[in-house]
């Protein structure tokens, strides 16, 4: 969808496309996240560098939480 077109969509549709928008970009942030540190801790890196991406895959939860709290009324 271009940008002309988005401009042309209802308020209300535009909103719930960036909703979505931010939803997949954390969720994507928790699925590498949660797949850089398995690799880490199968290839016998330490726990400390596994760690800190578990951390970025929790911080990405909490976003989605919070974007889930404000799910936009499709009603």
């Amino acid at each position: 969808m271009t940008d002309t077109q988005i401009h042309d969509l209802p308020v209300q549709d535009v909103a719930a496309r960036q909703w979505r928008h931010s939803v997949r970009n954390e969720l994507n942030v928790i699925t590498m996240a949660v797949s850089a540190a398995r690799s880490l801790i199968d290839h016998g890196y330490s726990v400390e560098r596994a760690r800190e991406h578990l951390v970025r895959a929790e911080a990405a939860c909490m976003r989605c939480h919070e974007l889930v709290k404000d799910w936009p009324d499709r009603s």
